[in-house]
């Protein structure tokens, strides 16, 4: 009975029982803020923190703190609808935690507008925490965190920053930043750019349907960067053991390669293959050049292509 107890006292203040009062903005809209401390669960360091967000954004910062604190931002035209703004909250004795968020609809059961209401969501996390969150047209943002996490947005834009970990996004029209990430890497978008940069870690793996693929400073063992209808353009460094392959239907193709000595095997077809200096003729389509002892253990491996586009690769030593 006391843990319930507990339950229903925590999820009163994250619906504003504890919060500022409602005060109306510039446009008329009416606000709330609302602060919680969240505490483990019988002792027990959280690991994992699920946000459900469709109707704002959410900020999530890692810290050297074991609490969650949240902080949230209720925003609708009247108080009537302001009411109807839900906020979940559980936390499970097993070190996970679930936030969501929900808007009722009104007194003739329609739901609302969208964009007339809104909720936005900053959360502090203890870094160890692996996060997994969703939002729909608002901004996804993940920093500082030592678990890496698992990103779902649809038309908002996701930015994550120095994170360590396995690392997933999903992106149906925003664009996706990342930036300092140590660990592999799996990112997709529909209709969006990707920009990468300082990526480091075993694995990366990205593609856009209708999008532009950026990379710098990228130095993952694996790499595969593919696009539909968009250039890409990377620049990185060889790995021992190394594997890039960069490929576009439509767009072009521009690859920069830190050699730093490695042996190397280049093969690319395209509309037109520029090597930068004189290379073989191709070979059934392909042209292919080798740079240092390719036979040697640990050479890497590099295949571009593009079906419409023109493809490029220089050597930056």
């Amino acid at each position: 009975m006391m843990k319930k107890l507990l339950l229903l006292l925590v999820l009163a203040s994250v619906t504003g029982a504890t919060g500022a009062p409602a005060a109306a903005d510039s446009l008329a809209n009416v606000v709330e803020k609302a602060r919680l401390d969240i505490q483990p669960v019988g002792g027990r360091p959280f690991k994992k923190i699920t946000i459900e967000n469709p109707l704002g954004d959410v900020i999530v910062e890692g810290y050297d703190g074991t609490s969650i604190q949240i902080e949230t931002k209720k925003t609708a035209p009247d108080d009537e609808a302001l009411e109807r703004l839900r906020i979940s909250l559980v936390p499970n004795p097993d070190g996970t935690v679930r936030l969501t968020t929900t808007a009722d609809r009104d007194k003739e059961n329609r739901p609302y507008p969208r964009g007339s209401v809104r909720i936005d969501l900053k959360v502090r996390a203890p870094r160890d925490a692996r996060i997994e969150a969703t939002s729909s047209s608002g901004t996804l943002t993940l920093s500082n965190m030592d678990a890496g996490g698992d990103l779902d947005s649809g038309s908002g834009p996701i930015k994550v920053h120095n994170v360590s970990g396995e690392l997933s996004t999903h992106s149906v029209s925003g664009s996706t930043s990342l930036a300092t990430v140590f660990g592999s890497v799996d990112s997709h978008t529909l209709s969006s750019d990707l920009d990468l940069d300082s990526i480091s870690g075993e694995r990366l793996i990205a593609s856009a349907n209708h999008g532009k693929i950026a990379g710098r400073r990228v130095r993952s063992r694996e790499i595969q960067l593919t696009t539909t209808d968009g250039k890409i353009v990377l620049e990185a460094e060889a790995a021992l053991r190394g594997r890039v392959v960069v490929s576009s239907i439509k767009g072009d193709v521009d690859v920069r390669l830190r050699r730093r000595g490695a042996n190397i095997t280049v093969r690319a077809r395209g509309a037109k293959v520029d090597f930068g200096a004189p290379a073989p003729a191709p070979i059934n389509g392909w042209t292919e050049t080798r740079l240092g002892n390719t036979s040697a253990t640990g050479a890497a491996f590099v295949e571009m292509r593009s079906r419409y586009g023109n493809v490029q690769f220089t050597i930056v030593e």
